[in-house]
């Protein structure tokens, strides 16, 4: 650098003052370039760097969740230091901040609040979002501002093929499907119909904008249709409406195909559903492909890679129907899922 430098000096002209110049600028670029390569570089190796799971709260979802992902990383050397774990009540307290100069190379929330905890601080590193509704996703990306290219998620929703899938597996001559759309899942209804087409499903939709009309709303759908498809919506399916939901629709005579455990220990036949354990499994996995693929720097959002089945045996027989073993179902499922929709 100096004798460049110099010799721009001897020269009454400008012109070596120019060239000198330009090398000082390339060098700085050169640099800078080096250090941002540095940055991404350390991205993918995470096992020489620090992961940090928030969760929303301490409980025994989240507990199973963390076992399994611990599990999955039991080969890797030094996992119990690669993984650091806080509540989102702890990582609002005392977590990283964007200003922060050491950070942990990924971030992984368990949960809607967990993300939303994390979401709001806008850290420049890759934040893998889990165990939340796509539509909680969407809301807090663009409530945050998040960088997209910085944010992924696997869903705790299933995809619609795999719950339409479900249906023609179990009720293989019920092609009329039914919904009831609020103001969340009426974003989806394009990939929903988009699916049912696909599944050779006639689908059949009403939406609503207040609670009030739901009853309403249930029959007139349910008057063409042979089952209910609840999909998640804030709205349509809560504490206060699923009785209501589910009455009207075994009154009718119409099942209800379910997106919880949950739902059908409530009352609807069956549903497909990912479990916290089978949630984590998927996590460290996803971990692991990061450490061994230098070009991918963080997971692709989608949907759970494994998946249960459960069916309410008393609810078919109240309705009469014979949906078939919940294992069997799920094995079946399992044997079609490279056609679930991303």
């Amino acid at each position: 650098m100096k004798a460049v430098l110099s010799t721009g000096r001897k020269n009454h002209n400008n012109a070596r003052r120019v060239r000198a110049g330009g090398m000082v600028c390339l060098l700085r670029r050169l640099i800078a370039l080096s250090a941002l390569a540095a940055v991404f570089a350390s991205w993918p190796v995470f096992a020489a760097t620090e992961v940090l799971v928030v969760v929303a709260q301490e409980s025994p979802a989240n507990e199973a969740a963390l076992a399994a992902l611990r599990a999955s990383l039991a080969d890797v050397p030094g996992n119990e230091r690669l993984l650091r774990v806080m509540t989102a009540a702890e990582f609002s307290d005392s977590g990283p901040r964007a200003t922060d100069r050491k950070m942990p190379g990924l971030v992984v929330t368990l949960g809607t609040a967990a993300a939303a905890a994390v979401l709001l601080q806008r850290l420049p590193i890759p934040t893998y979002c889990t165990f939340l509704p796509q539509s909680a996703y969407t809301a807090l990306v663009n409530r945050t501002g998040g960088t997209r290219a910085q944010l992924t998620a696997l869903y705790l929703d299933q995809p619609v093929a795999r719950q339409l899938r479900l249906i023609r597996l179990a009720l293989p001559g019920r092609t009329r499907v039914g919904m009831v759309l609020g103001p969340d899942s009426q974003k989806s209804e394009r990939e929903l119909r988009r699916a049912a087409t696909a599944a050779g499903i006639v689908l059949r939709s009403e939406q609503i904008s207040e609670e009030k009309q739901l009853v309403g709303a249930l029959h007139r759908v349910l008057d063409d249709a042979d089952v209910l498809l609840a999909v998640p919506d804030a709205l349509v399916f809560n504490r206060r409406t699923i009785q209501s939901v589910l009455l009207t629709t075994y009154r009718l005579g119409k099942p209800v195909a379910g997106y919880s455990r949950a739902s059908v220990t409530a009352g609807a036949l069956f549903a497909v559903y990912s479990t916290p354990a089978q949630i984590g499994r998927q996590i460290g996995e996803e971990l692991l492909a990061m450490q061994n693929k230098a070009d991918r720097p963080h997971p692709a959002t989608g949907y759970p890679r494994y998946f249960s089945v459960e069916v309410n045996e008393r609810v078919a027989h109240s309705l009469g129907i014979e949906p078939g073993r919940a294992d069997d179902l799920a094995r079946k499922l399992a044997g079609n899922s490279a056609e679930d929709s991303p």
